[in-house]
């Protein structure tokens, strides 16, 4: 048995036991709830850990300008929006990978681009191209109904002109200016063979205005010799025109100083415009023989010999140019000559400048019949001023004062026919008629 002392200590432990299992069980009833989780305690903050983040996908920003503004943009084939006006757009969040961007606008060639979105944010830069075929059209149009150029407008030209400014590497612009080149060529060409062929009949009017068509055309064809040698032979044919009226009109205002200055000065500019015209094109005849023609009015008759010469063999069947070739024979006191060379011309057309010089030719080889020649040249032409004068040289040279008077009188006849100065200059005729006056007396 144990003592009270020992009793008395044992119940002194286990009350202390008791009290501290009874401290602990009541701990744990408060910082619980039943499922076992912790409650929240009043006055005290809990802090909660972060929830876990995904990652977000790589994506860039694609600029897009293009050219004309207010075009529309297609990603993947899908309309995403129209640029401003200045031409910009831009798209945000773009993933990374493949598109396909088509930029389109109304009147122009679309364009489509393939496109590797990367790390970095791109521009992409578009540059229509504007449909040229409603300008084809209107192209078509104005040729076919003759408004090639100025100075109606529209004309052709203006438009090609228009195109190649904006457009100067498009192919279209390129063949439809090479095609204008061609009409307007075309309606020169006419003219340039007359002047060849009856250079009475063309007008300064129809020269200019074939200078210009040519002009217009070396304008589109800049490089094209053939059209600049074109171009050279028209600028002289103009000169010479207006070297001869001018000679006309001075003639007519009675200016002697006038006169004697524009035969000095002679016909030079003309000249150097047919010589180049020929450079460019050595087989350009038409030019070869104003050449020669001019070459003539300068009093060089063995120059004009020359190139009239290669005229010949160059274009057998033109009969200006053996006549031309005949007065250059005759120019020279080469008679025999000059009567084949006008025999040919008058085989090909007996034309009035035909007869006159192959009748004149004739009296210079002493051969009397050739005034008969003379006198068919006024049948077959009354107009023409020409066989007046070559009948008044064969009168004057003759030895009986009363051919003079007739010499007198044709060679008053072919002034006044040769008003315009076409036919040969009234200031030599006015001469050859001074001398005859002077003989009479």
């Amino acid at each position: 048995m144990l003592d009270k002392k020992s009793l008395l200590a044992s119940l002194s432990r286990l009350t202390s036991f008791a009290v501290v299992l009874l401290l602990a069980l009541s701990v744990d009833s408060f910082g619980q709830d039943p499922s076992g989780r912790p409650t929240e305690t009043k006055g005290k903050k809990t802090t909660k850990k972060p929830g876990k983040v995904e990652p977000q996908p790589l994506t860039i920003m694609l600029t897009v300008l293009t050219d004309p503004p207010e075009s529309e943009v297609y990603v993947n084939g899908e309309q995403r929006g129209v640029t401003n006006g200045e031409g910009k757009i831009q798209f945000d969040k773009l993933a990374l990978g493949h598109y396909s961007i088509e930029v389109r606008k109304e009147g122009y060639s679309a364009m489509l681009r393939g496109f590797e979105a990367g790390t970095e944010s791109p521009t992409l830069v578009f540059k229509l191209e504007p449909k040229l075929d409603d300008s084809v059209k209107q192209f078509n149009s104005l040729v076919a109904s003759g408004k090639l150029a100025g100075p109606d407008s529209p004309n052709a030209f203006e438009l090609v002109q228009n195109l190649a400014t904006k457009f100067p590497t498009r192919p279209e612009v390129a063949q439809l200016s090479s095609v204008l080149a061609a009409k307007l060529i075309e309606t020169a060409m006419p003219v340039i063979t007359q002047t060849v062929a009856n250079w009475r009949a063309v007008t300064r009017e129809q020269m200019v205005q074939a200078q210009d068509a040519v002009t217009n055309a070396l304008a589109l064809k800049k490089d094209d010799t053939r059209i600049q040698s074109e171009a050279a032979y028209l600028r002289g044919a103009v000169a010479l025109r207006e070297w001869q009226t001018g000679g006309a009109s001075t003639a007519a205002k009675g200016d002697g100083a006038g006169r004697a200055e524009a035969n000095a000065s002679g016909p030079t500019a003309a000249r150097a415009e047919f010589e180049n015209a020929v450079k460019l094109q050595d087989s350009f005849a038409a030019a070869r023989y104003q050449l020669g023609v001019v070459l003539l009015a300068s009093s060089d008759a063995a120059g004009a010999e020359a190139a009239l010469i290669k005229v010949t063999q160059a274009e057998p069947g033109w009969a200006s140019a053996h006549t031309a070739l005949g007065a250059a024979y005759y120019g020279q006191g080469k008679f025999k000559e000059a009567i084949e060379a006008y025999r040919k011309a008058i085989e090909i057309d007996a034309n009035a400048t035909a007869l006159a010089g192959l009748g004149l030719a004739r009296v210079g080889k002493g051969e009397k019949d050739g005034v008969k020649d003379i006198e068919r040249a006024i049948k077959a032409d009354p107009n023409s001023a020409l066989p007046h004068l070559n009948l008044a040289i064969a009168y004057s040279q003759s030895n009986h004062k009363k051919d003079w008077s007739r010499a007198e009188e044709e060679f008053k006849k072919a002034i006044q026919l040769n008003s315009q100065n076409l036919e040969f200059q009234n200031s030599a005729a006015e001469r050859m008629l001074a001398e005859v006056q002077k003989r009479k007396k």
